[in-house]
């Protein structure tokens, strides 16, 4: 039996002129049934902070978002 996953990635905001010297690839992974039982309590975790559904933050804060 073969399992399928779902894969959720990004990358920190590297371009060629923000005077950072590296990027970050970072990624995530669940199997698909488990999709729901774990983005359902992230996005009441996200709610009762009152952040958006597409949160993202940034460390730089010399950086624009």
């Amino acid at each position: 039996m073969t399992t399928i996953f779902n894969v959720y990635c990004d990358e920190s905001c590297h371009l060629e002129h923000d005077r950072q010297p590296v990027m970050v690839l970072g990624a995530v992974w669940c199997p698909l049934e488990k999709t729901r039982e774990i983005s359902v309590p992230i996005r009441g975790i996200k709610t009762r902070h009152g952040l958006s559904p597409k949160f993202e933050f940034n460390l730089n804060p010399n950086a624009e978002n």
